[in-house]
């Protein structure tokens, strides 16, 4: 059976960075206008062009990695300036060249699988779950990322085949405080990537028959 993956629209967010976007720039732009809109299509572009290869291989293997099937059949990843990444909706500012911006996509993306997938009912509370998972002495963005790292790493090392990726992860994480994502990726690397994946398939098996 062929296997359903959701179509990923990269797209301009213009209404959001002629609200939004505009304020945040008026507080830290240091008196810069933002550019104009065909700037941001050739970025919005520039970005779908560079993960349009990756697409079907990444998306694949996070639901093979998990065992969870994507709710949404479309997934519309929004691009403006002075945001930071977020999956809910998912946007992801004008922040980074378009190669790593196929690393920032796919945080992102398992991020939305952990959390809106045909397995769970919408309002699951996984944090208390990772919490029995993992514990309660992380931060709660440390907690978050215990999971979505470890299955990064899946991507990186055995469906991408590119260690060289996740390295970069690792020196930019290394490089941003407050370390809360360098904590998590410690734990992954302690635990092991591969042990923290089987925990989290299992707790979604018994979360789904708790469901049913």
């Amino acid at each position: 059976m062929t296997k359903i993956l959701p179509e990923i629209r990269i797209k301009d967010a213009w209404l959001l960075r002629q609200n939004a976007s505009f304020y945040l720039n008026e507080l830290w732009g240091d008196g810069e206008p933002l550019y104009d809109d065909d700037y941001y299509e050739k970025i919005a572009k520039a970005y779908s062009d560079a993960w349009k290869p990756y697409e079907t291989k990444i998306l694949e293997g996070l639901t093979s990695v998990l065992g969870l099937t994507f709710r949404q059949n479309i997934i519309d990843v929004y691009i403006a300036p002075w945001f930071a990444a977020f999956s809910d909706p998912l946007v992801i500012g004008v922040v980074s060249e378009p190669d790593l911006f196929i690393d920032l996509l796919t945080h992102e993306l398992i991020h939305k699988l952990l959390t809106d997938n045909t397995l769970l009912e919408p309002e699951s509370n996984l944090v208390s779950v990772w919490e029995k998972l993992y514990g309660k002495n992380h931060t709660f963005n440390t907690l978050l990322h215990v999971p979505v790292h470890a299955v990064h790493k899946a991507i990186y090392l055995d469906v991408l085949k590119a260690p060289e990726r996740l390295k970069r992860d690792l020196q930019i994480s290394q490089e941003n405080e407050p370390n809360d994502y360098l904590k998590a990726w410690e734990y992954v690397d302690k635990i092991g990537y591969k042990n923290i994946i089987n925990q989290l398939k299992k707790s979604y098996k018994d979360l789904s028959k708790m469901a049913n």
